[in-house]
């Protein structure tokens, strides 16, 4: 329909080609008023073979107008232009910088589970999105083809000539089947769709980049692909991919959002070990962890020759208490010299008790975190979302009159929120205990020398 140097409006100039669909050509340009690339998609009338085409591309152009995510190129123009024997319409889109899936697997590109897992969680993101808008919109033609994937790793995702509204499809008795074979969940083979058909799309895709093999070429098994004998990925993400492959809808993820929060909460059973990461000699700490959880117990420290001293610092400012109650028996001045060395002792006792009979227990499961401290039965509890946590370290905290440096462990929830503990464990201690949280939750560390 057009060629590069055409004009359009008087605005919009094509460059290129960028796609042929079924029912609309695609094509680059610039927009000579905004001076920016932009995508142009152009449906002829007189080509038409179903007016039903013409009704998803209105459609089309009505649902873009209304969405407002970084991963969905910024719908710009809807128009229409009559020329001699024909009537065409446009969309023009701010165009995605990048190259498909598809081509990226092309040009021979092979992905490492953990990139894969990258463009699931950006896609997940974006149909969070559109499936929490009202009404839900279902792209229903998630492909290699429609997403679009930059150098730096962010993708967008494109075309929603196959998008659906959910409320229209509530209402009406039926839908013209739209879709790509392979990455067609088979409700959308009876015309029905709702958000969860768009994450069999999403499992299809990623089994294409996986393997390099198109998802209708594999096998079956009672409906469902046998995918497992072609990956080497971890069991726990082949898992999560098998969901969203399920034939049947109701046994897929209930929604976008269940997918992602799957999906976080497994990504630290693919970070690496560290074999040579051993447990302190002499350690009191209980450290226990399968591939569902991790548990930690600090103890207390038990009673120490320390703690002597302690005690009989105390038993001297007891009885220097004592003597100046004697004096001031008689006086107002009671309150005023007593209360201190009151306060004082009740200090060294609970320092000396809590160094003896305090511990800490920390828990970690795949999404969550819990540390509490408990101190002759009075328990503080804190816990929080594995996701929020930026890093897991070892700092230091003070340095003493003999240059001796203190360190302490902590958990940090993006320069918000700090959570501490470990700091009565050697620093060896630490460190270790460190490295075996970080690797487990699938977090960086930072340890202080």
């Amino acid at each position: 329909m057009h060629q590069p140097g055409d004009l359009i409006k008087d605005r919009y100039q094509i460059l290129d080609l960028l796609g042929e669909g079924g029912i609309a050509t695609t094509y680059a340009a610039d927009d000579l008023n905004l001076a920016q690339q932009v995508a142009i998609k152009v449906l002829s009338l007189r080509q038409l073979k179903d007016w039903k085409a013409l009704e998803l591309f209105e459609r089309e152009g009505k649902v873009l107008a209304q969405l407002d995510h970084l991963g969905i190129p910024k719908y710009l123009d809807y128009f229409q232009l009559d020329i001699e024997g024909d009537r065409r319409f446009y969309i023009v889109q701010e165009i995605a910088p990048g190259q498909s899936l598809q081509d990226w697997v092309k040009s021979g590109w092979r992905p490492t589970e953990l990139e894969v897992r990258e463009i699931a969680k950006q896609l997940l993101e974006i149909l969070v999105y559109l499936h929490q808008l009202t009404p839900p919109v279902v792209h229903r033609d998630i492909k290699p083809q429609n997403i679009i994937r930059q150098s730096d790793g962010k993708v967008f995702l494109v075309d929603f000539g196959a998008v659906q509204d959910t409320y229209r499809h509530t209402f009406t008795s039926g839908s013209t089947i739209v879709g790509t074979y392979g990455y067609m969940a088979p409700e959308q083979f009876r015309g029905q769709a709702k958000p969860p058909t768009d994450l069999y799309g999403l499992g299809a895709t990623l089994l294409f980049l996986l393997t390099h093999k198109d998802p209708a070429d594999f096998p079956e098994k009672r409906m469902k692909l046998d995918f497992r004998p072609y990956v080497k990925i971890t069991p726990e993400f082949a898992d999560w991919l098998d969901n969203l492959l399920e034939p049947v809808i109701e046994d897929r993820f209930k929604s976008a959002a269940e997918a992602l929060a799957e999906l976080q909460g497994k990504r630290e059973r693919i970070a690496p070990r560290s074999p040579g990461n051993l447990q302190p000699a002499g350690s009191r700490v209980v450290l226990q962890k399968d591939q569902s959880r991790i548990k930690i117990s600090i103890p207390g420290d038990g009673f120490k020759y320390e703690h002597i001293i302690l005690w009989v610092f105390v038993l001297i400012i007891f009885k220097i208490l004592g003597h100046f109650i004697l004096i001031s028996f008689r006086t107002s001045l009671i309150g005023i010299i007593g209360l201190p060395f009151f306060l004082i002792i009740i200090f060294g006792l609970i320092s000396l008790f809590w160094d003896i009979y305090a511990f800490n227990y920390l828990e970690f499961t795949k999404n969550k975190f819990t540390i509490t401290s408990n101190f002759l039965g009075i328990k503080y509890k804190f816990d929080g979302n594995i996701e929020n946590i930026s890093q897991v370290e070892v700092y230091q905290i003070s340095v003493d009159l003999k240059k001796c440096r203190t360190f302490i462990c902590a958990l940090q929830e993006g320069g918000v929120k700090t959570y501490f503990f470990g700091s009565r464990l050697s620093k060896m201690e630490q460190d270790w205990l460190v490295t075996e949280i970080a690797e487990f939750i699938g977090k960086p560390k930072l340890i202080t020398k």
